[in-house]
């Protein structure tokens, strides 16, 4: 199997996966709760913690897998027309990729907390129901403490997400102009990047946690599956 092929199918699959999986974890675990609405949110990480632990990072790992794709185009255009724009976009990827991790570790935090606190909650109300004020009071605090934690693991997550997602999307738009200079691939497709890419980062800096983020992710999600087919149909 050449490379064109190779990164054609991890310009393909892996977008297209991760995005089913995060449709899934968003409607059907969290049933449509978002960041939009924080306290429930957290809630809903801590019941599906589990859950959370296996998609959060696979989710990524797919996602980083496609930006791997666009490592390989970034490097066949050195040389050539809009490679400068397209090394310099690739920068902001990177750093924008590498910055999200910490997201990704937040949320892991968030959930398991999340958790914690339910669960410490459930033991105080346990002792207090028995008779045991000591046992309640001291299980109390642990909710209390851990319920924190989860809120400042999910402002955190949020604040990091909102940054790293801006860079990563800026990298994606300025890679698509990259694209239609060198003129290697559809121009709908370097348009679509583009046009993605300066949605998404103006919704991290608008409201990162609306649900209108979707539409970015899906268009990006697009050029990339745009991008793979091109090359798995690519002759020579």
């Amino acid at each position: 199997m050449d490379t064109n092929r190779i990164t054609g199918l991890a310009l393909t699959i892996p977008p297209i996966g991760a995005f089913i999986l995060w449709i899934i974890w968003g409607l059907v675990l969290f049933g449509g709760v978002g960041p939009d609405t924080p306290q429930e949110y957290i809630v809903k990480s801590g019941e599906n913690v589990t859950a959370v632990k296996i998609l959060f990072p696979l989710v990524t790992l797919l996602f980083l897998i496609a930006i791997a794709g666009v490592g390989y185009i970034k490097k066949s255009m050195e040389g050539g027309p809009g490679s400068y724009i397209a090394g310099f976009a690739w920068f902001l990827i990177i750093i924008g990729s590498a910055a999200g991790l910490a997201e990704v570790g937040s949320g892991l935090a968030m959930a398991e907390s999340s958790d914690n606190a339910a669960t410490a909650a459930a033991a105080a109300a346990a002792a207090a129901a028995g008779g045991d004020p000591v046992a309640a009071g001291t299980a109390a605090a642990t909710a209390a403490a851990n319920s924190a934690i989860a809120s400042s693991m999910f402002a955190n997550g949020q604040a990091i997400g909102a940054v790293s997602t801006a860079f990563t999307m800026l990298g994606f738009a300025l890679f698509g102009v990259g694209v239609w200079q060198a003129k290697n691939f559809s121009p709908i497709i370097s348009g679509l990047l583009v046009v993605a890419g300066l949605f998404t980062v103006i919704m991290c800096l608008v409201d990162y946690e609306s649900i209108l983020m979707g539409l970015g992710y899906l268009g990006i999600v697009l050029s990339f599956v745009g991008l793979g087919v091109s090359l798995l149909t690519k002759k020579g």
